[in-house]
């Protein structure tokens, strides 16, 4: 009989602030031990040890072009960002197709001049803003039931436009 090894999920979530380390790289896009230790409560040294366990399962890698001993992590980029938005774009021309009303959803788009730092300020308040729709304690008073309702894909995507050659 084989030994079972646990998936990358199940090592991911075997400690609490392994979540929460990559809670505040999707948060903020990038995280030191350091800053992580201040926002988490957390000693460095002790971020610093899971941030490399995230790194050795192939979770989070150095942010490239990092000098001297500063090492932001960030999620690895994989082509699973590819394949969601193949899956987003399927599911919405497919509910498109069966929509019967134009009330049922809206979209909207501009494109907006950021300085320096903005990308990751708007990253992380439109984190802010999705988190009180998905936190069950920021949307539902403690005495009453919380309410159903309809799954509801919500799709940001910002990302820099760069000039041709």
């Amino acid at each position: 009989m084989e030994p079972s090894t646990p998936n990358r999920r199940a090592v991911v979530r075997a400690h609490p602030l392994r979540e929460a380390l990559l809670a505040l790289i999707d948060r903020d896009g990038t995280t030191t031990s350091t800053i992580a230790a201040r926002e988490l409560g957390e000693s460095t040294g002790s971020c610093s040890f899971h941030l490399r366990r995230l790194e050795a399962l192939g979770v989070i890698e150095p942010e490239p072009g990092a000098a001297g001993r500063v090492k932001p992590w960030r999620r690895v980029r994989t082509e699973q960002a590819a394949l969601n938005r193949e899956l987003e774009d399927t599911a919405y021309a497919s509910w498109l197709a069966a929509k019967a009303s134009d009330d049922e959803d809206f979209a909207f788009s501009a494109v907006v001049t950021l300085a320096d730092g903005e990308l990751a300020e708007l990253r992380a308040r439109l984190h802010r803003v999705l988190r009180d729709f998905t936190t069950p304690e920021a949307t539902t008073e403690p005495t009453t039931e919380p309410t159903t309702g309809t799954p509801t894909a919500v799709i940001i995507r910002a990302f820099p436009l760069h000039e041709g050659p």
